[in-house]
């Protein structure tokens, strides 16, 4: 009973002193153990997408009232489960084809490094308590890095491709992730203000109350770029996907295309685990003291959580065009995050964090409604004055 209160740790330990038992030298056991930590770390996320793959099917199904393969056939049961992997399995051996004129290896290696951007995210998202790749003391500072990094991965697809279609949309890709950049940093900003530490662990040990429902203006802040950046509507582009097939993929078949959706897939999982971590308490909740595995089962149910709210506002919203999701980033997204940024650390100055956690959870909660209704009537007043000049002109 004791080997299962902490039972991924017990089994790092006892994995451990197994290869020292073999005679093998210190240093040796200490690189084996960074290996099979390394191989475990990226075996999670692309084995998790999966799962979200068919979770994903399974609320698509609810919310448009469809048929899945197994009322049809017996292929597809159970719960249709065989035909996610025959899925899979077809993307992933269809033909290989390399535009005549596209550079080879920029547009082979766009994929891999997609891919492996995609993996070292989860290098530094706690996973449990106490189960992390690497507790970095720059661990956000980590995660927005590699997230700046995409953009060469989209540009090396679609100059690569030799494409016209594809460099348009892999400009317009790259437009919207620098816009989103902006307001979704200062809205970590905030995060990390109140939590005095850049590391994920230090972030959840601070979140006696969640920071949802002290900053929920914060996290509405930070969770629109994730919808951009992850095509998810009403802030998913048109013009970086259908209107030019696929966007910057357009050359893009078999296990290249393959690769791409799993690095996508993988992303989504990581910024919505992120989501949760910085918000949500990531894996904090009831007897996680007591049983500290249960820390990874709270986390994966926020998770959850998140992906149902995030497929129910993407199948309830129309698309914005690109020139409207730009300046709705550049002249409110941002102003709004930069007076957020503000108010935090005002409020976070004059309610010190030594006080009660609950009455500075509601200060914050208070100056963020205040902001929300400010923010609202800014926006009221500027449709009223479109409306007007619609009308006089």
């Amino acid at each position: 009973m004791e080997f299962l209160k902490d039972l991924i740790v017990n089994i790092g330990t006892w994995l451990e002193g197994l290869l020292a038992s073999a005679g093998l030298p210190e240093v040796w056991v200490h690189v084996i153990m960074l290996a099979i930590g390394a191989f475990a770390l990226a075996f999670v996320p692309l084995v998790a997408v999966i799962f979200l793959i068919w979770f994903e099917r399974k609320i698509v199904a609810r919310v448009g009232s469809r048929l899945s393969p197994d009322n049809f056939s017996a292929y597809g049961r159970p719960w249709s489960l065989r035909q996610l992997f025959a899925d899979a399995i077809k993307s992933f051996t269809k033909e290989d084809v390399i535009p005549a004129g596209a550079n080879r290896w920029v547009f082979s290696l766009a994929p891999v490094l997609a891919l492996i951007i995609a993996v070292l995210t989860w290098a530094v998202i706690p996973l449990g308590k106490g189960v992390i790749g690497s507790d970095l003391n720059i661990g956000v500072f980590y995660v927005l890095s590699l997230g700046s990094m995409s953009m060469i991965a989209v540009l090396m697809a679609g100059w690569g491709s030799n494409s016209e279609g594809a460099m348009s949309a892999a400009l317009h890709g790259i437009a919207t992730l620098i816009s989103t950049g902006v307001p979704q940093a200062l809205s970590v900003l905030a995060v990390v203000m109140l939590a005095g530490s850049l590391s994920m662990q230090d972030i959840i040990e601070a979140q006696e109350v969640p920071f949802l429902f002290a900053l929920p203006l914060t996290a509405l802040l930070f969770l629109i770029p994730i919808l951009s950046e992850l095509g998810q509507r009403p802030f998913g582009l048109v013009e970086t996907g259908s209107e030019t097939v696929t966007g910057h993929l357009i050359e893009y078949s078999g296990v290249k295309l393959g690769m791409f959706y799993l690095a996508e897939l993988v992303n989504q999982l990581a910024s919505i685990t992120i989501f949760a971590t910085l918000f949500l308490g990531g894996w904090r909740g009831p007897w996680v003291d007591q049983i500290p595995i249960l820390g990874t089962l709270w986390l994966v149910l926020k998770v959850l959580l998140c992906i149902m709210m995030i497929q129910l506002l993407r199948h309830s919203f129309p698309r914005l065009w690109i020139d409207q999701y730009l300046g709705f980033s550049r002249k409110f997204l941002t102003p709004l995050a930069l007076v957020n940024v503000c108010v935090v650390a005002l409020v976070g100055k004059a309610v010190p964090a030594s006080a009660d956690p609950w009455g500075r959870a509601g200060a914050l909660l208070g100056a963020n409604v205040l902001m929300a209704l400010a923010a609202l009537g800014v926006l009221a007043l500027a449709g009223r004055r479109a409306r007007q000049s619609a009308v006089s002109s």
